[in-house]
């Protein structure tokens, strides 16, 4: 009997649980109360349920071995095995993909058009976000070097001002504050273009959202 089964595993919960089939990795294994436990048909549905490789019973069995336990491979593959057909559904497939894990091949083979399809449209999605955060990103480096500019200027505009700056010093200062000036001018311009391009993106991702089967 399977104790404490979700009974379903939908887009929020897939984001919580240790996905290593697609390419999380690091997730602790079982506790020695775990082991002793000795409940490996759950074990296997919660590992195939959360989209986990069956070879992930050997990372158990290292686990185990310490606390001599030794686990049961036939009740395991019978829990993973209902437990990763749950996992291979269009809605987790598409959440897997719009998050950008990694996908691989854990499904049976007649889940696996359906899934394999869903995490595509997933994929299209996480492809033209992350261009969009590219984007965001390169603005607000621009940003931070304006400010940064803006800061050089004025310490040059203090100081071509200030008592005792000789002549040299001034015309130093000046044509200082002329390339500040123009490097100011150029990255505005190019945070105009950049965000412009960011909007049109953002736009066209609302609008590939809205023609994805399995988009919410």
């Amino acid at each position: 009997m399977h104790r404490d089964r979700p009974l379903h595993i939908g887009r929020p919960l897939l984001l919580g649980i240790c996905l290593t089939a697609i390419g999380l990795s690091g997730c602790a294994t079982l506790s020695e109360s775990q082991c002793i436990a000795n409940d490996w048909e759950t074990v296997g549905y919660r590992d195939g349920a959360a989209g986990n490789s069956s070879s992930q019973l050997l990372k158990h069995q290292n686990a185990c071995v310490k606390h001599g336990v030794v686990p049961d491979r036939e009740a395991y593959l019978a829990g993973w095995n209902e437990g990763v057909r749950q996992f291979c559904q269009p809605e987790n497939a598409f959440t897997a993909g719009e998050s950008g894990h990694r996908y691989a091949n854990v499904c049976p083979t007649e889940l696996q058009g359906s899934f394999h399809a869903a995490y595509q449209e997933g994929r299209q999605l996480y492809l033209a976000q992350s261009e969009i955060n590219e984007l965001n990103g390169q603005i607000a480096q621009k940003e931070r070097r304006l400010d940064q500019i803006a800061k050089e200027i004025r310490e040059a505009e203090a100081s071509l001002v200030a008592d005792g700056t000789d002549p040299a010093e001034r015309r130093r200062l000046l044509d200082e504050t002329k390339s500040l000036a123009q490097e100011q001018g150029q990255l505005e311009a190019e945070i105009r273009e950049l965000t412009v391009d960011a909007a049109v993106k953002a736009e066209r991702l609302k609008a590939l959202r809205q023609t994805l089967a399995w988009a919410p």
